[in-house]
């Protein structure tokens, strides 16, 4: 799966890197690359963890991950600002064709160290139990929201937050470019990465708050407000520093809420809750999107930043006040049994 990820993937970059203006090589390039995206999800984890524990099987996984997790930062640090400041200085397309060779590399190595797999035959009888296991997990599903309340509440609470963070995520290449005859992101992308690692780390400090709803309504704050300043100032220096602490902040604020939501999670459907979160996250960024573009066509991109930042601000604030509420009428409950 790994092999045909790459190959699905090199092909959907090289169909954008030889458009000419036709919509459908854009419409093909983005269906290759999502279906790359799927194909690539999990495979080389689990082959890593299988290949380990074949090897030695008290070996830590745990230590490696965070080993090839900052190897890839790091590779994707330098291979992004080579290819933002320099390649793309002589041709816009020459970064996308870079990233089609690049990903055709670990082809060899996966190929060399590929396992025979057993494949299914296909048969009604196969037909049928997929379809009875997929009835099995959608009941799953159902079974596992219903016992796990308090998840589905941050769960829907945080999905306003992707109005807020869309946007500067997809566009900031573009805003910061605008006015620009050459292409100087590259040094940019270099800080957006470095304090990417840098907010992961301090999220584990930001952890131990005990009040976690004061700690996540302040992340968003700052988060908002970085935006909307760095959106307004018109100092371009000072939009790019307010755009890193947006950065920074944003990483730990990921972290924190994605430990919250473990954190909330009852029995051991904890892969099928996440799968929704991550599903429903999904549908919400589909649609910051679409708003975030319709106003950036309409007005600017720096007035979509600041429209979606205060109106995911407001439902994020307003989604935090009634897990509060919740939170205390469970507590004071249990004390009004005991009296």
């Amino acid at each position: 799966m790994f092999i045909l990820s790459c190959i699905t993937r090199s092909t959907g970059l090289l169909f954008l890197f030889f458009d000419t203006g036709n919509g459908w090589f854009l419409i093909v390039s983005g269906i290759l690359t999502a279906m790359g995206d799927s194909l690539y999800s999990g495979t080389l984890d689990s082959w890593f963890v299988d290949k380990a524990k074949t090897i030695d099987r008290n070996y830590q996984i745990d230590h490696a991950f965070s080993l090839t997790t900052s190897i890839s930062t790091g590779v994707s640090l330098i291979t992004g600002f080579v290819g933002a400041q320099f390649l793309a200085n002589i041709n816009l397309a020459y970064p996308i064709l870079a990233g089609a060779i690049l990903l055709l590399c670990p082809i060899p190595i996966a190929w060399r160290e590929r396992r025979i797999e057993q494949q299914t035959p296909v048969s009604i009888e196969n037909f049928k139990k997929t379809i009875s296991n997929r009835a099995i997990t959608l009941q799953t599903m159902k079974d596992a929201l219903s016992s796990n309340k308090n998840f589905f509440c941050y769960s829907l609470a945080f999905l306003p937050i992707t109005l807020i963070v869309t946007g500067p995520y997809n566009q900031w290449q573009l805003f910061f470019q605008q006015g620009m005859k050459t292409v100087q992101t590259g040094w940019i992308l270099v800080g957006v990465n470095l304090l990417g690692i840098v907010g992961a780390y301090i999220a584990g400090y930001l952890l131990k708050v005990k009040r976690t709803m004061t700690l996540l309504a302040l992340l968003t704050i700052i988060n908002a407000g970085t935006i909307i300043f760095a959106a307004n100032v018109g100092l371009k220096t000072l939009a790019i520093m307010l755009f890193w602490i947006h950065v920074l902040f944003t990483s730990s604020d990921e972290v924190v809420r994605y430990t919250i939501l473990h954190k909330q999670i009852n029995g051991s459907k904890r892969t099928t809750l996440i799968s929704v979160n991550n599903t429903l996250n999904a549908a919400a960024t589909l649609i910051a999107l679409g708003v975030n573009g319709w106003l950036s066509d309409t007005y600017s991109i720096g007035m979509a930043w600041t429209i979606t930042a205060v109106v995911g601000l407001s439902l994020t604030a307003a989604g935090y006040f009634v897990i509060s509420r919740i939170t205390k009428q469970k507590v004071v409950a249990p004390e009004a049994d005991d009296s």
